[in-house]
C-alpha cells in the first residue's frame, strides 16, 4: 500500500514569501498600486489572489457594461461554473460573470463588461474575495453608501 506524500509546508511559506516580496518591490517601483500590493500581501489573501493579482477600474464610470443582453466572456475567464456566453439578464450568470471579472478580470474587461448601476445594486452581496472588496470599497466609497 502506497503511503500517501506530505506537503512540505515549509517550501509553500517560502513561495509565498518570496511572491510577497516580489510585489512590495513592484509597489516600491511604482509597477502596482500600493493598495493592491497591500491587499494581495495582507494575511487574509488567499494563495491564488496573491499568485494571479488583480486590478481595478480607475472610476466606477469607465463601467459602461451591459445590463441585459449576451456578452461574450473573454477566454481566460471561461471555465465549468462560466460560459463563453453569458446573458447579463440571467442574475445567476451575472453573479458568476462580475465575481470573476472583480478578481481575475483585466480593467478594461471590467469597464467594458460591468455595468456600473448593476455593480452597485449588487455590490451589498459581496462579489469578490474580502481583500479585493475592501480595495475597490477604498477607491470608491459610493459603493458602500446606503
Amino acid at each position: 500500500m502506497a503511503s500517501t506524500p506530505r506537503p512540505d509546508f515549509a517550501r509553500v511559506a517560502r513561495l509565498r514569501g518570496a511572491e510577497q516580496g516580489v510585489i512590495d518591490e513592484a509597489a516600491r517601483q511604482g509597477l502596482i498600486p500600493a493598495d493592491i500590493a497591500h491587499a494581495l500581501t495582507s494575511p487574509g489573501a488567499g494563495d491564488q489572489l496573491l499568485f494571479q493579482g488583480f486590478e481595478v477600474v480607475a472610476d466606477l464610470d469607465s463601467l459602461s457594461g451591459p445590463s441585459s443582453g449576451f456578452v461574450d466572456v473573454p477566454r481566460h475567464l471561461v471555465d465549468g461554473d462560466l460560459p463563453e456566453l453569458v446573458d447579463v439578464a440571467d442574475p445567476v450568470q451575472r453573479a458568476v460573470l462580475y465575481r470573476r471579472l472583480l478578481a481575475r478580470g483585466t480593467a478594461t474587461e471590467q469597464a467594458e463588461l460591468i455595468n456600473r448601476d448593476v455593480l452597485l445594486r449588487l455590490w451589498p452581496q459581496r462579489l469578490a474575495p474580502h481583500a479585493v472588496v475592501q480595495v475597490w470599497e477604498r477607491r470608491f466609497p459610493e459603493l458602500t453608501a446606503p
